[in-house]
């Protein structure tokens, strides 16, 4: 799959799309959403989208994104956004009100306890919030738990191919809140397949190009050129994964079963 670069800049990091909250904090990242590689309109840009769906935004910030989603699920659609924080969601509602759109909901809640139905989405999606939580896992198997048979989620976050030093992932945390909990790409999809998706794949990739002067710190030359590189695999990747609920559960990956993870 082609690698393509995401910049990265040491400046605000406050556009309102781009920020959500986990139970491990508030994320948030810099740069235009339509060339970022992370978020903006997951499930349209990768024509998960029809009218009448019903879909659900783990971490949905300040609601642009759910409200862009509403308008194109229609009237026979419905969209929830949940967000752990309450500021957000207020302010969700009230763009909502002004939009006009009827066809969407804003709660506030624990995206690793979605206040939501078994089974009741065609379409999970979220973006730079699942690397926030403290227990991914539960935030997966909540995923899996809410979608239906054949529907589809879409998870757009941050992995690594290679460790990274510790004080680059604290300082990239700065600028991007949800480096904070990156992970190696193995580690993050098998979440997913441990909680019962069977069919998907990252279907985007980007190289992240984090500020030379904060690699400077933490890298010699050398390193920097290959951080740097679209072709190495050191540095920080943006990736969009997206996976779809087998038609039945087994009993090993039946969402209800409480012994699913023991081994």
């Amino acid at each position: 799959m082609q690698t393509d670069t995401t910049t990265i800049t040491s400046g605000d990091t406050t556009n309102e799309s781009a920020c959500a909250c986990g139970s491990g904090g508030c994320g948030c990242h810099s740069g235009s959403p339509h060339s970022s590689g992370i978020g903006y309109n997951l499930p349209d840009r990768f024509q998960l989208l029809q009218e009448g769906d019903k879909v659900v935004e783990f971490g949905s910030g300040l609601g642009n994104d759910a409200i862009s989603v509403a308008s194109i699920v229609g009237p026979e659609g419905k969209v929830i956004g949940i967000d752990i924080n309450e500021t957000n969601i207020s302010k969700s509602r009230q763009k909502a009100r002004i939009s006009g759109i009827d066809n969407i909901e804003f709660i506030q809640g624990d995206i690793t306890a979605a206040p939501v139905p078994d089974e009741w989405a065609d379409i999970v999606y979220t973006s730079c919030v699942f690397n926030l939580q403290s227990d991914k896992q539960k935030a997966a198997d909540e995923m899996y738990r809410v979608i239906r048979h054949n529907g589809y989620v879409c998870v757009s976050d941050f992995v690594i191919l290679k460790d990274i030093p510790d004080g680059l992932r604290k300082e990239a945390a700065g600028l991007v809140g949800c480096i904070a909990g990156v992970e190696k790409a193995p580690v993050f999809m098998d979440y997913f397949k441990k909680t019962g998706f069977t069919k998907g794949q990252i279907v985007e990739v980007n190289k992240v190009k984090l500020p030379d002067e904060l690699l400077s710190k933490y890298l010699d030359a050398t390193e920097m050129e290959s951080y740097n590189n679209l072709d190495s695999d050191d540095g920080v990747f943006s990736v969009v994964l997206v996976v779809e609920k087998p038609e039945t559960c087994s009993a090993e990956t039946c969402c209800h079963n409480p012994d699913k993870h023991k081994n």
